[in-house]
């Protein structure tokens, strides 16, 4: 058999927290001189970085290549390990499928070769993809018992958004922004509406801590928050207290939640404003517009 003419190689890690892309560049290096020691032409290289292949989200280069081996441009495919390529079995049979119509059998990594041509090395392939599901769906479940845990203990949660009110630790209190966070929460409770509120403080150039317009939306978001109360959530449920300090009480908390209650039964919301509203007037009936 002839050795292959328009390899493919393809590069991926689930996480990449700094950026660097790092691991998907050792897995590169690694891929080019197994393709320099067998000699095969490498047409292309596919990296996704920083994206699961167990969530099942979409992976660009990953859809590329198979697009590019089901269309006949590759003739192989060499990976760091098979668990780069695919962690769901269904995954896996839906690759062999495409490989199998394309006729493409050749299939390295740099621990072993695989045969998806054959019944043994088809059965490797999946047993492979079946172990790697198995310790996704286990890592899964530790790193879920321990964001419960974190949240159960009144540790701040993971996320890179400083949240508004405190530093970028999560836990200490900023205080010219806790001094806006009690000014928005006296007003929305005295009855003034989100949106009211959002224009003025846009209009007073306020930051917020993405850079982001102050929106009715996000002015709700920060009110209903139950961090600034010294509360700890967990899938939208409040759990405890947190261990850092709160900007307003439980009270005024629950002041607030009441408030939103009852605009929400009387469906009130705040008149929209207008550039030029009521200067001008109908030619034909003269009713203002």
């Amino acid at each position: 058999m002839s050795s292959p003419r328009a390899a493919a190689i393809y590069a991926r890690i689930s996480s990449d927290p700094s950026g660097q892309a790092l691991g998907v560049q050792r897995q590169l290096e690694d891929c080019r001189r197994l393709a320099a020691d067998r000699g095969w032409a490498v047409a292309d290289e596919y990296v996704d970085n920083d994206v699961s292949a167990y969530s099942g989200k979409h992976r660009p280069q990953y859809e590329r290549m198979l697009a590019e081996v089901r269309d006949g441009l590759r003739d192989a495919v060499i990976v760091y390990n098979m668990d780069r390529l695919t962690r769901r079995p269904i995954e896996l049979e839906e690759f062999t499928a495409v490989c199998e119509r394309a006729g493409l059998r050749y299939v390295a990594t740099a621990t072993a070769d695989v045969d998806l041509g054959s019944d043994d090395g088809l059965f490797m392939a999946r047993i492979t993809a079946a172990v790697a599901a198995k310790e996704s769906a286990r890592k899964s479940e530790r790193v879920r018992r321990k964001m419960q845990q974190n949240a159960e203990l009144g540790k701040p949660g993971g996320g890179s958004n400083r949240p508004y009110g405190y530093e970028d630790d999560k836990i200490t209190v900023n205080p010219a922004e806790a001094a806006i966070i009690r000014e928005v929460v006296d007003r929305y409770i005295a009855g003034e509406s989100a949106r009211a509120i959002a224009e003025d403080l846009q209009e007073r150039g306020v930051p917020t801590t993405t850079g982001v317009a102050w929106r009715s939306t996000t002015l709700r978001g920060l009110l209903l928050s139950p961090r600034i109360a010294g509360l700890r959530a967990h899938l939208g449920e409040v759990v405890g207290k947190a261990v850092w300090e709160p900007i307003i009480t439980v009270e005024q908390r629950q002041q607030v939640l009441n408030a939103l209650e009852q605009k929400k039964a009387s469906g009130r919301r705040a008149p929209r404003r207008y550039l030029l509203s009521g200067l001008f007037r109908c030619g034909k009936c003269g009713g203002q517009l």
